[in-house]
């Protein structure tokens, strides 16, 4: 779920890597992970028992099965359990029982969670079947440990404000959650069908996750794994020298390439393979939104309609993303004036270079 194992740096040299002055909205992101990240591990009231299974006699499979009475530190719910002595990550066991009855026929085992970890990752059945969709955006801000943050924030800091110089800052901030909402989705589509596939099915459908559909998923990398799809939109060809392997590589091929870890991970049922699907869904989003930035503008339209707003006001609607033609035509004409100097442009080359400028300032202003 995280980005430990691929270590980089920037070539500072380029000007468009610049950083905006005070709090942009990239260090407000790093920011409230890491004040999540210390809450999390800082208060440690009383730990919350999250569900994570019901084991029952074969005879009972086909029952409605409900949990009854209370907390027991082990399967043969013998010994009553101190929730809070038994500390975070420790399983507690409920009995399971034939609904409406007392006939007991296995048991329910419950992790035990800090808080905000136990209100705020992501899981299919948190998440699906029990219909809490907030989780597909708290999980962003949840991590593991303090190598998954450090390495997750590492990339935000380097490759997310060129992002967010491309598409101001709020509709940064609407990109960055997008592409975490796909990772979620992502994984819980692969782990619905990891659970809904027959077993004689399975080694013809590689990639499914066949684990429980309890397990979390936290971490803010499926949204890194999309910013860095976009820096390889936004500049393909810059250099970035990796750490570990010590190599200098085009940016388009370093996001390529953790892409295609990631996928071939996932299609082999390797480590992590939960949150390489994660990290895949964030790419997926992050290729396809860079590209179409409009698409963004109504983010935030929770409760309101920003378009109906404008109408009502007399301001007109923000001005749309450039096309993918158009961004082609702007990049021919800058390496123009990089190679042979403003003078060398057609009147037609300055006109399509202003309505570019001002079509940018519009969206950065939305």
């Amino acid at each position: 779920m995280g980005l430990a194992d691929r270590h980089y740096h920037r070539d500072s040299d380029s000007p468009t890597w610049s950083r905006p002055r005070g709090w942009s909205f990239n260090m407000w992101i790093i920011a409230v992970n890491v004040a999540v990240f210390v809450l999390n591990f800082l208060i440690t009231p009383t730990l919350i028992p999250v569900f994570h299974g019901t084991k029952v006699v074969p005879d009972a499979v086909s029952q409605r099965i409900e949990a009854v009475g209370p907390m027991f530190s082990d399967s043969g719910l013998s010994q009553p359990a101190n929730v809070n002595q038994l500390g975070v990550g420790k399983t507690v066991y409920r009995a399971a029982a034939i609904q409406g009855t007392q006939n007991v026929v296995g048991f329910s085992n419950y992790a035990l969670m800090r808080p905000i970890e136990a209100y705020g990752h992501f899981s299919t059945f948190q998440g699906f079947q029990r219909l809490e969709v907030w989780r597909l955006v708290t999980f962003q801000f949840l991590h593991a440990g303090p190598m998954h943050i450090f390495f997750n924030m590492l990339g935000l800091w380097v490759f997310g404000p060129l992002v967010e110089n491309r598409l101001g800052g709020k509709r940064y901030l609407a990109f960055y959650l997008t592409c975490g909402i796909f990772g979620g989705i992502m994984y819980m589509l692969l782990n619905l069908l990891g659970n809904i596939v027959p077993p004689a099915a399975m080694r013809f459908i590689p990639g499914l996750l066949i684990q429980e559909t309890t397990i979390p998923l936290v971490g803010a990398s499926a949204g890194v794994f999309g910013v860095i799809m976009a820096c390889a939109k936004i500049e393909p060809n810059t250099v970035v020298q990796l750490i570990f392997p010590p190599i200098p590589l085009k940016l388009r091929w370093m996001a390529y390439a953790y892409v295609a870890i990631a996928a071939v991970n996932l299609l082999f049922g390797g480590n992590n393979a939960g949150g390489d699907a994660a990290h895949i869904g964030g790419a997926i989003a992050g290729f396809f939104f860079i590209r179409n930035p409009h698409l963004l503008g109504d983010f935030f339209d929770v409760f309101t309609d920003s378009r109906k707003s404008r109408a009502s006001s007399g301001k007109s609607a923000p001005p749309r993303g450039p096309s993918a033609a158009d961004e082609a035509e702007v990049d021919r004409i800058l390496a123009k004036v990089a190679t042979r100097g403003l003078h060398s442009l057609t009147d037609a080359e300055k006109q399509t270079l202003a309505r570019s400028t001002e079509s940018r300032r519009g969206r950065d202003a939305g």
